[in-house]
């Protein structure tokens, strides 16, 4: 049963919106990783080759589960969506008053409350009107090349032969595809950061390129942990 409370219910749909946001980063990450470090390392497509069952089983997963987990982010027949969320936010913007925000912080032993909440921002409806654009612009781009994917490949067996198939999927793009679901849980931060913090949801897009994330080595994002640990996972089993 989902909490009454408005505070409640936007705190469950935001815990529900990071699970699903998250599991599109680490499976598309892991799926275009496993790619990527096959094509530069000839000893992990040796890997493959040597139990290729389970490779490929696991690689149709990542694939599945990606346009499926999108689905239910963006399908507005989903019982918890990105809409939803939206309209749990926007219906009562109390919960991000400064008021609420100090009964939630009075919880924490030592902390000088107001003090902590004398600065915090305290969201518009223009600042409401800007997150449902950058959302709406994104489920337009979803249901024009990808769920048709998820829908008739992926959910459904729609389409089987190979023509259709790679009509459907001439339609996606990689670059677009991880730009995609990394603002989703980059949504999901400015949210978690308005809500907990207090701090104004402003965008500051990061580094979504599985190659950029591979040359840089950094950790500090969901999807460059996930390039990393998979590409190390892969060349230490390529190499046992």
């Amino acid at each position: 049963m989902a909490p009454e409370k408005p505070e409640q219910r936007f705190e469950h749909e935001l815990e529900i919106f990071r699970r699903e946001s998250d599991e599109a980063v680490q499976h598309l990450y892991a799926y275009l990783t496993m790619h990527a470090v096959a094509g530069e390392h000839t000893s992990v497509p040796n890997l493959y080759n040597s139990d290729p069952l389970f490779w490929l089983t696991t690689l149709r997963a990542l694939q599945t589960s990606v346009f499926i987990v999108l689905g239910r982010i963006f399908s507005l027949d989903s019982e918890h969506n990105l809409n939803v969320l939206l309209s749990v936010a926007t219906d009562d913007q109390r919960i991000f008053s400064r008021d609420s925000l100090a009964r939630r912080k009075s919880e924490i032993q030592n902390l000088d409350v107001a003090e902590y909440v004398r600065d915090a921002y305290e969201p518009t409806a223009a600042d409401f009107r800007g997150l449902r654009r950058e959302t709406k612009e994104w489920r337009r781009i979803y249901e024009k090349n990808y769920r048709a994917v998820r829908n008739q490949i992926f959910a459904h067996t729609e389409v089987s032969k190979a023509d259709e198939v790679g009509a459907l999927f001439s339609k996606t793009n990689v670059e677009e595809l991880e730009r995609m679901v990394t603002d989703l849980v980059l949504l999901h931060s400015r949210l978690q950061n308005l809500l907990q913090n207090g701090v104004k949801p402003d965008i500051v897009r990061t580094t979504s390129s599985v190659q950029e994330l591979r040359k840089a080595k950094s950790r500090n994002t969901l999807q460059g942990r996930v390039t990393l640990d998979t590409e190390r996972a892969l060349l230490k089993a390529a190499s046992a």
